[in-house]
C-alpha cells in the first residue's frame, strides 16, 4: 500500500495530492472523507478555529473533488465519494460553520454530477447523522450527552454507504427509514426552479409596478 502523508489543512499538501490525482492514472476513486467537527455553538466557538474548519472541510474537499472528477471526466470512467452530513438539513440545531461546508459538500456533489456524470464519473454524497467515532473527542466532547439510539456505529455507517454506492444512490442517508421521504423533499426543491428567477419582484412583495 502506497500512503502519501499530507496535512489537508495546507494548501501546498493539497495540491500534492491533488497532482497524485491528476497524474496517477491507477486511482479511479476519491473518498472525500477529511473534516473537523465543531467545538461548541458559533457564538462559543473560537473563529480561527473555525477558519481551519472551512480550510479544510470546504475549501481541500472542493479541491481534491473538483480535480478528481475533471481528471476522471477526461478518463470517461471513476467515482467521487464526498461524505457530507444529516446537518446540511438542519442548520438550526447545529454549530451553523460546521452545517454550512456540509451543505457545501451536499451541492457541490449536485453539480459535479449534473456536469461529470454523463461523462462516465460516479458520484455519492454520505450524509451520515451522528457516528460514533472520535470526531466529538479530538475537541473535547463526547457522545454520552446523546441518546444511544441516534449515534450509529461507524461499521454499521459504512456499510450503508457502501450499499447505497452498489445501489448507485447519489445522496446516501443511512439512518432514513424511507427513502419516498427524501425523494418528496427533492421534488419540493425542484418545484421551485421555475419561479427563482423573474424580472418581476412577486406580487406578494406589493412593489410591482403595473
Amino acid at each position: 500500500m502506497d500512503v502519501l502523508p499530507s496535512d489537508l489543512t495546507k494548501r501546498e499538501d493539497v495540491r500534492k495530492v491533488e497532482q497524485r490525482l491528476r497524474a496517477d492514472e491507477a486511482i479511479t476513486l476519491l473518498v472525500n472523507n477529511a473534516g473537523i467537527g465543531p467545538k461548541g455553538t458559533l457564538l462559543e466557538d473560537d473563529i480561527d478555529y473555525l477558519e481551519t474548519m472551512i480550510e479544510l472541510n470546504v475549501i481541500a474537499a472542493n479541491r481534491l473533488a473538483v480535480a478528481a472528477a475533471q481528471t476522471f471526466a477526461e478518463r470517461g470512467r471513476g467515482a467521487v465519494i464526498n461524505i457530507a452530513s444529516v446537518v446540511a438539513f438542519i442548520p438550526e440545531r447545529f454549530n451553523g460553520t460546521y452545517s454550512a461546508t456540509k451543505a457545501f459538500v451536499l451541492n457541490l456533489t449536485h453539480a459535479l454530477n449534473a456536469e461529470a456524470g454523463p461523462k462516465g464519473v460516479k458520484f455519492q454524497a454520505v450524509l451520515p447523522g451522528l457516528t460514533r467515532t472520535e470526531i466529538f473527542e479530538r475537541v473535547g466532547g463526547s457522545f454520552d450527552r446523546f441518546p444511544p439510539s441516534m449515534v450509529m456505529d461507524v461499521t454499521d455507517m459504512v456499510d450503508a454507504a457502501l450499499a447505497g454506492f452498489d445501489q448507485e444512490e447519489l445522496i446516501t442517508i443511512p439512518s432514513l427509514p424511507e427513502v419516498a421521504d427524501f425523494d418528496a423533499f427533492t421534488a419540493a426543491r425542484h418545484s421551485l426552479g421555475p419561479n427563482l428567477s423573474h424580472d418581476k419582484p412577486a406580487v406578494r412583495y406589493g412593489i410591482s409596478k403595473s
